[in-house]
């Protein structure tokens, strides 16, 4: 008798587990073979799978990556039936790059991209990159990523923090911040980059302190 109410709640509690894993995921996305899960954030919303929010996050994707899920701030969100028709900066998304798919990644992977990453390689390459880009469609011209830092949040991830010059038709040129993060997530490669309209230094603070919390919630609710 004991040993069946031992085994009854082992049972309780491994589905009360599972539960509480399952609840934990706002939507999941297939990435190859696995599952990306998609947490709750305060403050942001995961809206990827809205037709609007979608058409607006692949057309601005260039066509080596495909977007996994995409939140935007709780006041943008309100009136996310009109996007594109007014500016809007505080969301990220999170993606990943087609042909490496069914690659299992590894600590080992995560370094290398960490370092191709550094030494100049964007603005060494930001010819090839721009070509990418501007198969987009974008009426933009998008200046040359600036690396401002980099660093380790975890041993699962590496930032880089950057600010890029945009410049749409005949309006004022603005900057934009933002992270662009590499997560090991179920042994694939996955991207989160947030952005933020830069306003100064104060700018950069918000940017960290806000991307580190998305990358922590993304890492700790693997599916």
């Amino acid at each position: 008798m004991r040993k069946i109410t031992i085994t009854f709640l082992l049972l309780l509690l491994l589905s009360n587990l599972t539960f509480a894993q399952e609840s934990n995921c706002v939507r999941k996305a297939d990435f190859g073979a696995i599952e990306i899960c998609f947490p709750q954030i305060e403050g942001y919303q995961e809206c990827y799978s809205d037709p609007t929010v979608k058409q607006l996050a692949d057309q601005t994707e260039v066509p080596a990556n495909m977007v996994l899920g995409f939140y935007l701030n709780d006041k943008t969100f309100e009136k996310k039936d009109s996007l594109g028709l007014f500016s809007f900066d505080d969301y990220f998304k999170i993606y990943g790059t087609k042909q490496i798919k069914d690659y299992k990644a590894d600590s080992e992977l995560l370094k290398q991209m960490q370092d191709i990453l550094g030494g100049n390689f964007i603005s060494k390459n930001w010819e090839t990159m721009e070509k990418e880009v501007e198969k987009i469609g974008l009426a933009a011209e998008i200046g040359v990523p600036i690396v401002i830092k980099s660093y380790n949040l975890n041993e699962n991830s590496f930032t880089y923090v950057m600010l890029t010059t945009y410049q749409i038709d005949e309006a004022e040129p603005y900057t934009l911040a933002m992270t662009i993060n590499g997560l090991l997530i179920n042994e694939r490669l996955i991207w989160m980059a947030y952005y933020l309209n830069y306003e100064g230094e104060k700018t950069i603070l918000k940017l960290q302190k806000s991307s580190n919390t998305i990358v922590a919630k993304l890492l700790n609710t693997e599916s």
